[in-house]
This record gives C-alpha cells, structure tokens and sequence, in this order.
C-alpha cells in the first residue's frame, strides 16, 4: 500500500451558476493541475440538493443522531 504524505484539503468554493459557497474536502496528489481541479469541482455542483439541504437545516428538520432519537423516543419524548 503506497503512503500518502500530506493531508486532506479542504477548501470553500462558490458554485458559478447559483453563487451559493460550499467546502469541498479533497486529497490531491502532487501530479494533478489544483486550480482545474477546483474549478471542476465547483462547475459539479448540485444547486437544487444544496438548496433543499440548506433549507432543511435552517428549519430544523436536518439530520438527527439515531442514537439519541432512538433513546428519546424509548423515553417518551419526540
């Protein structure tokens, strides 16, 4: 297995069709072009999935931990 040297990057783009910021978390190796593949990766972006997430975490309604909802509800409570 080869060893990576470095780390994980994580790097805030801003989506070219609905100007909406996003972090991309990406591992890039020394023989890729970083700038290409940034601008990739922004043109990839999904806006309607990223709207539809936004909105459930502005409302309230994102993702919950199981655990804790599981142990809630053997309590009663919602």
């Amino acid at each position: 297995m080869a060893t990576r040297r470095g780390s994980a990057r994580a790097v805030r783009l801003t989506c070219p069709k609905c100007a909406e910021a996003f972090t991309v978390v990406a591992f890039i190796s020394q023989g890729i072009d970083a700038t290409s593949y940034w601008k990739g990766r922004a043109e990839e972006h999904d806006c309607d999935t990223h709207a539809k997430i936004l909105a459930s975490s502005r409302s309230g309604d994102g993702t919950k931990n199981p655990l804790k909802a599981s142990k809630a509800a053997a309590r009663g409570k919602k």
